[in-house]
């Protein structure tokens, strides 16, 4: 646990070090900015659904919340275990005292986190609104619950494709093409006539379960699916880390 912690802590040193965290923030806080422009504006308009509440709208309800996720994640994790390769401190890294599985966490963990405290910083979006209207904060809680985990997802899913090669650049358009696949399932159910099939695809939708914890909605289903393709992700990047081959 003490070699998870330092190493986790190296991470996120390494990340707000970088200028890539300022400007990865500062893109994604002026995108989230123009989101509570455009919430205000929609709360503001007699024709919306009184019904639809400031979680709905604001967690994945617009092209711009899933514009800033698929391009903050990659570039997140693009330097993850490319850097590492291309200055050779990859086999330095692995060949210390730790594990292959504590090295592929702690690189996860540092990403995650990094993404986390930037969604903190919109927590203030939710304080300035409560001065004007009443806030379901118990859905919000849902709503950043289910935002984290859908970025746990692509975190684990950057961190496996930039393990895959030494170039940054590559590592971070691989990491978007297979978060835009994984993202598109959920659109063949417009499709599919087969109710079966129809409900296995929604099952795979990150549209739908984002919009039920958007709505309040804590389902363990979603939280499972969620969880499954992390660890899916972290154990491919272990398998890749873990072979000479690849890592070098």
């Amino acid at each position: 646990m003490t070699n998870l912690i330092a190493l986790t802590s190296r991470e996120l040193k390494a990340f707000w070090y970088s200028p890539i965290a300022y400007v990865v923030g500062a893109l994604f806080l002026l995108l989230q900015g123009w989101v509570f422009w455009l919430l205000v504006a929609a709360l503001n308009d007699p024709r919306v659904d009184p019904s639809f509440t400031m979680s709905e709208f604001f967690f994945g309800g617009t092209f711009f919340f899933w514009f800033s996720v698929l391009m903050m994640t990659p570039l997140l994790t693009m330097r993850a275990f490319s850097e590492e390769k291309r200055t050779g401190s990859i086999e330095f890294l692995l060949t210390a005292p730790v594990t292959d599985a504590q090295v592929v966490l702690a690189k996860f963990l540092g990403a995650w986190l990094a993404y986390i405290m930037l969604w903190l910083f919109t927590v203030a979006f939710f304080l300035i609104m409560q001065r004007w209207t009443p806030i379901d904060w118990g859905a919000a809680a849902v709503g950043y619950l289910g935002t984290w985990l859908l970025g746990g997802v692509f975190i684990a899913i950057g961190i496996f494709a930039s393990s895959l090669t030494r170039n940054q650049v590559i590592a971070a358009v691989l990491s978007f093409v297979i978060i835009v696949l994984l993202f598109s399932i959920g659109i063949l159910d417009a499709f599919i006539k087969d109710p079966d099939t129809s409900q296995f695809i929604r099952y795979l939708s990150m549209l739908d379960h984002l919009r039920d914890f958007s709505k309040g909605i804590l389902d363990t289903r979603p939280i499972a699916f969620y969880l499954s393709l992390t660890i899916i992700g972290l154990f491919l990047t272990g398998r890749v880390i873990g072979n000479p081959r690849w890592r070098s």
